[in-house]
């Protein structure tokens, strides 16, 4: 099974046990927070990922820290993740969970990469402007890339608007290379 399939496969589970208990958002916001307290500490991640570590002694860590923590549903799923050897894909698992729920809420994923940030203002008339030409609600998640020169990318689920100055140079280059200017035309 590929790690795309693992993590859909979970994700789907999670997903009709919180869809019969009318869970959908209170699962999602428990799942977010318990991945990111084991992803954003080093020695929690190392824990669970160690293959010197009992497995059986990493699931009653598992299921110790989130009792009365997190839902019934979260709390044993977490405690399966770590049973089944599969606490590497949390994050796959919880993102293909958010998409699932996304498709049942009719939502679109309004994704906005950008050099630096775009400020509040301008993130919500891309927001306003994408719901309205989709004719669905958005979920934004704005996330910053050195790499771009300026401008910014948008994915608005599988579709992408790219407005990066890279990808407008790389039009300019195309359009000049069509051209096919003659040899010495600028002498």
């Amino acid at each position: 099974m590929s790690l795309n399939q693992i993590s859909k496969v979970y994700a789907t589970a999670l997903l009709e046990l919180a869809q019969e208990a009318n869970s959908l958002e209170s699962t999602e916001e428990e799942l977010s927070t318990l991945v990111d307290i084991f992803f954003s500490d080093e020695s929690i991640r190392h824990y669970f990922l160690s293959p010197l570590v009992d497995p059986s002694e990493k699931e009653r860590t598992a299921e110790k820290s989130v009792q009365g923590k997190a839902s019934e549903i979260v709390a044993n799923f977490i405690t399966l993740v770590v049973r089944k050897n599969r606490f590497l894909y949390l994050k796959d698992i919880l993102e293909d969970f958010r998409t699932g729920v996304d498709r049942l809420k009719n939502r679109s994923s309004l994704r906005i990469i950008s050099k630096d940030s775009l400020g509040k203002e301008a993130v919500d008339r891309i927001t306003k402007s994408i719901s309205s030409k989709f004719g669905r609600d958005v979920r934004v998640t704005e996330h910053t890339d050195l790499n771009l020169i300026g401008g910014f990318k948008i994915y608005i689920d599988d579709f992408l608007i790219d407005a990066s100055i890279r990808a407008k140079l790389a039009g300019i280059e195309e359009a000049l290379l069509q051209k096919k200017i003659p040899v010495g035309a600028f002498e």
